[in-house]
């Protein structure tokens, strides 16, 4: 009998879709999973090795599994992802508690070493005998399995990043920006809409980077972003928004725009990181657009995408930023006024460019700029939300609550992403209108009556 198996993972969306494909690769072949790993015969880790607070995390997390060795039926502990792949020798010499330890998940050498541990655990010979292909093929004969809600799912156009960002350990793991060939992400995207998905969120390391390794269509023309936004607008059924999340501001595109502008299934949204708003710190950064080139881009986005969101990250503290560099970052805010806004403090990550660099920021006075980037953000966001008193939205439901009078669900606006963003808390239309019977992924119209900090509060229209 094959071995129980959990996945745990850690990180952002894209080690998300590494397992998925993983535990769809076991699933084909037989395995059986639990979401307990506590009851599980092996456990497969999926680390994160971004920053040093996500390596800690996944130290933490290793330990924490580790121990239902001794207490539980945990009998193999296997470890992936980004943090194995930079860290795998001395992670092999610092804890013995771990069986193996991979690389990034591919879902054929998971299928490979849980045969191979199911033999070694079950003293039965290994029937495998497969074979690891490169790390850039896709298997669309092997399913995923959705850990996101059942309506909607993340699809991952290219792995790996070729941007020379001074701070970013990326590079260093997952290697350079390869695509995935447009035909399979129609094929994969089209396979998540008949499993019921309405959200297809795009993502990758850069996703405005898609297709400048690809040649396709008649006279070898370059695929990109754009192209893919058209293709999935056209040739998708089910799908209802198309969200693009991770892109570089000095790749953004007239033609991508326009695409964004032109389309009612792709989702005015564009997440912009652009980490700084000083020409000093942007230079250092190696990001290859200036202060003033940043703003043109917004004003422009905001001019042919009308009623856009944006959202964007920033880093602070990074080596050599001064009060007045902070500053600037600070009235760059302000006057884009994006609608969603994340901050990291540096993170001296080594092999990288900055981390030789002079000028580092104490990290009390780096925990003190990014708190004051939020206060700011803070302000901004809460006189956006009350602006929209009185406005009809369109609402994706992704919750239903039941204790939460006068609310029945909770769902996201168009100008919202999965997890990283702000909801809105409904209640059924009032009087004597029909209470709609509403499951996640259903889209309705709500007018939006007033705000608790960050997330909105609607009405379903009576219609």
């Amino acid at each position: 009998m094959n071995p129980t198996i959990a996945f745990v993972t850690l990180g952002c969306a894209k080690n998300s879709v590494d397992s998925e494909k993983a535990m769809g690769a076991l699933v084909s072949d037989g395995f059986s999973l639990t979401q307990d790993p506590a009851s599980a015969d092996v456990v497969i880790i999926n680390t994160c090795g971004f920053i040093e607070s996500a390596r800690e995390e996944s130290i933490d997390e290793i330990l924490q599994i580790a121990e239902l060795k001794k207490t539980g039926s945990l009998r193999s502990l296997i470890v992936g992802g980004c943090l194995a792949v930079r860290y795998r020798d001395e992670l092999e010499a610092e804890l013995p508690e771990v069986d193996r330890f991979l690389g990034l998940l591919d879902p054929v050498e998971i299928r490979a070493v849980c045969r191979e541990t199911a033999a070694q655990l079950t003293g039965h010979a290994d029937s495998g005998g497969v074979e690891i292909p490169g790390r850039a093929e896709v298997l669309l004969d092997i399913p995923r399995v959705l850990t996101t809600p059942g309506h909607f799912a993340y699809l991952k156009i290219a792995e790996g990043c070729s941007n020379a960002c001074s701070f970013c350990a990326i590079p260093l793991i997952r290697g350079v920006s390869v695509s995935v060939e447009p035909d399979d992400l129609i094929t994969e995207s089209a396979a998540l809409g008949r499993a019921g998905v309405k959200e297809l969120i795009l993502i990758a390391q850069d996703t405005t980077l898609y297709g400048r390794d690809l040649k396709g269509g008649s006279g070898g023309i370059t695929t990109d972003i754009a192209g893919l936004l058209r293709r999935l607008d056209s040739e998708l059924e089910g799908i209802e928004w198309i969200r693009l999340m991770y892109a570089y501001p000095s790749r953004v595109t007239d033609d991508l725009l326009d695409v964004m502008a032109s389309s009612s299934r792709i989702v005015s949204y564009l997440d912009l990181p652009v980490q700084s708003g000083s020409d000093s710190v942007l230079e250092a950064m190696r990001r290859g657009m200036g202060r003033s080139a940043t703003l043109e881009l917004f004003h422009k986005v905001r001019d042919r995408v009308p009623g856009i969101t944006l959202r964007t990250s920033l880093i602070v503290g990074f080596p050599g930023e001064s009060e007045r560099d902070f500053l600037e970052t600070l009235d760059l805010i302000t006057e884009v006024r994006f609608e969603r806004l994340g901050v990291f403090t540096w993170s001296p990550e080594e092999g990288t460019p900055s981390f030789e660099l002079d000028g580092r920021v104490p990290e009390e006075e780096m925990e003190r700029r990014a708190a004051e980037v939020l206060s700011v953000q803070r302000n901004i966001m809460l006189e956006i939300n009350g602006s929209l008193t009185g406005e009809m939205v369109e609402v994706m439901v992704d919750e239903l609550l039941d204790d939460l009078p006068p609310f029945s669900w909770l769902g996201r606006t168009r100008g919202d992403a999965p997890e990283v963003d702000q909801g809105i808390y409904l209640e059924g239309p009032g009087g004597d209108a029909p209470q709609p019977e509403l499951k996640p992924g259903d889209i309705v119209h709500a007018e939006v009556v007033g705000h608790i900090d960050f997330d909105l509060e609607g009405v379903i229209a009576g219609d």
